[in-house]
């Protein structure tokens, strides 16, 4: 994770020859988890590597932990 100024997170995954970006904009109240870039996933039109939504439900559990147990 990165911080990127105001309200804003980065994270990078990078795993094997695979790298998922991703912005986590958030305030008080809510976060989200958007897609930034990638290398060697195959992103296109819409499509992306089959491991991806796995690798961001791990991300909202992970920051879903964190968030509860403050």
């Amino acid at each position: 994770m990165r911080d990127e100024g105001p309200n804003k997170l980065v994270g990078t995954l990078n795993l094997r020859s695979h790298t998922a970006v991703v912005d986590i904009p958030y305030n008080s109240k809510t976060y989200s988890i958007k897609y930034r870039s990638s290398t060697n996933l195959n992103e296109k039109d819409g499509q992306i590597h089959k491991n991806y939504n796995g690798w961001i439900q791990n991300l909202t559990r992970s920051i879903n932990a964190q968030l509860t147990s403050s």
